[in-house]
């Protein structure tokens, strides 16, 4: 791996010329210099010179990043910022005094052990229908101020799905066999998006192989334990198999931890299984897309749609509205546009992650949209935290894109001589 020292060149580059503030949902927010890249690589330059030391000021202005890499893409230099932050970030958490404590609380055992105490409570949670109870509560909550917003925020992730599921048959007849990597939230949280899935991928024929992961390390790498999630990384792909047809997943940043990977993993064997994987996946979006021939609803709807940071193709947007009867769809202002959740970052600057999502879900809200997809979980978060800042106790729920599919009230699949097997399967950071 890279130290920081490897990217004088590149931080050398930064003409200063502020561009990166026209497109930072954090400068726009505090109008801090610091919050911005340029400020971080001046601070950068100066640690690399000597003049600075990479103290905890420092990595305060890190933490005041989402990795959104919008400011990337508006560089007249192309300096990859969440790369060279993520590098800051590994050297000061190896120096800095909670490493050890961190490191015991995200090593395997215990992080596994507390996933597993979110799932026994969360199913808690949702068997006693505390659910239902907390929202007839919302009105009370909105009066408290922070903590009832949290309140409120973290019941509605915690709701039961409304789609239902089938059980899975493992039939090993099915000629279309796929890797499905579930993540945290479907795994310890909420199933909710897995349901979806599942349901949909049964009515296509295609068997979900069963294989057991641990978490894509991406909370991990944004922490800078770059070991850690170099070991998630090395178990998670010692777990698939070599045969399968495609890699799937619902989750922007897990497909986007798959492609870090490749920055961090030495085994040569391990990297050729990886560009392997990386070669067959896709969106599983995309992949039920190409294998739907329409999608009906039996009242006319909307959606507007809220795209990941990690997530570059959109194109089954356009593939819906095609196959589809009664969906329309309405682009919201700043589509695009970071929507302020980014998981440690919501922990480390909550009021800050809140206007950011604000502004997000106004433009969602002002589409006038039956529903606000995504295709992240933390998004879906993200927007759920805007909503209840600009919402009177009632708003429209966030759905992952593949739920609002398998809400559909009638799907025609394709045969399978209908299906395009294309090989050349997009592999960017899509989700």
């Amino acid at each position: 791996m890279k130290n920081l020292n490897d990217f004088k060149e590149e931080i050398h580059k930064c003409s200063k010329c502020g561009l990166c503030q026209s497109v930072c949902p954090v400068y726009e927010q505090t109008g801090n210099d610091c919050s911005v890249s340029r400020g971080k690589f001046i601070m950068l330059n100066g640690i690399i010179k000597g003049d600075l030391t990479l103290n905890k000021n420092v990595n305060k202005y890190l933490d005041m990043c989402l990795k959104c890499n919008a400011c990337k893409n508006f560089c007249p230099s192309g300096i990859d910022a969440r790369k060279i932050f993520i590098t800051a970030k590994a050297e000061y958490f190896k120096k800095s005094p909670e490493h050890k404590l961190i490191s015991l609380f995200q090593s395997k055992l215990v992080f596994s052990t507390v996933l597993r105490l979110i799932r026994l409570a969360s199913n808690t949670y949702r068997a006693i229908k505390f659910e239902k109870i907390a929202t007839k509560l919302y009105p009370i909550f909105l009066k408290m101020g922070w903590l009832g917003k949290k309140i409120i925020l973290a019941n509605e992730f915690l709701k039961v799905d409304t789609v239902g599921s089938k059980d899975l048959i493992h039939n090993p007849n099915l000629s279309t066999k796929v890797v499905y990597f579930k993540g945290c939230v479907n795994e310890y949280i909420n199933p909710r998006v897995k349901n979806a899935t599942e349901k949909l991928l049964n009515s296509l024929e295609a068997e979900i192989l069963p294989i057991n992961f641990d978490c894509c390390g991406v909370p991990f790498l944004s922490g800078g334990n770059v070991e850690q999630f170099k070991k998630q990384a090395e178990f998670n792909l010692s777990q698939i198999p070599d045969e399968f047809d495609y890699f799937l997943t619902d989750c922007a940043s897990c497909q986007n931890a798959f492609e870090e990977y490749k920055n961090y993993i030495d085994d040569p064997q391990l990297l050729a299984k990886l560009d392997k994987i990386l070669a067959k996946s896709l969106n599983i979006t995309q992949f039920t897309m190409k294998r739907i021939k329409s999608v009906e609803f039996n009242t006319k709807t909307s959606f507007t749609f809220h795209k990941p940071c990690h997530l570059e193709n959109t194109d089954f947007i356009k593939e819906l509205l095609v196959k589809s009867k009664n969906v329309e769809y309405i682009e919201m202002k700043e589509y695009d546009k970071c929507c302020g959740f980014s998981g440690e970052f919501a922990i480390k600057n909550p009021t800050l992650s809140a206007q950011i999502s604000a502004k997000k879900a106004k433009n969602a809200i002002d589409t006038n949209a039956d529903y606000i997809l995504t295709s992240c979980p933390a998004c879906v978060l993200g927007l759920t935290q805007g909503l209840i800042e600009n919402s009177d106790g009632k708003f429209p729920a966030p759905l992952n894109f593949i739920e609002f599919l398998a809400m559909g009230d009638k799907i025609t699949v394709k045969e399978p001589s209908e299906i395009e097997n294309n090989p050349q399967i997009i592999t960017a950071n899509i989700c």
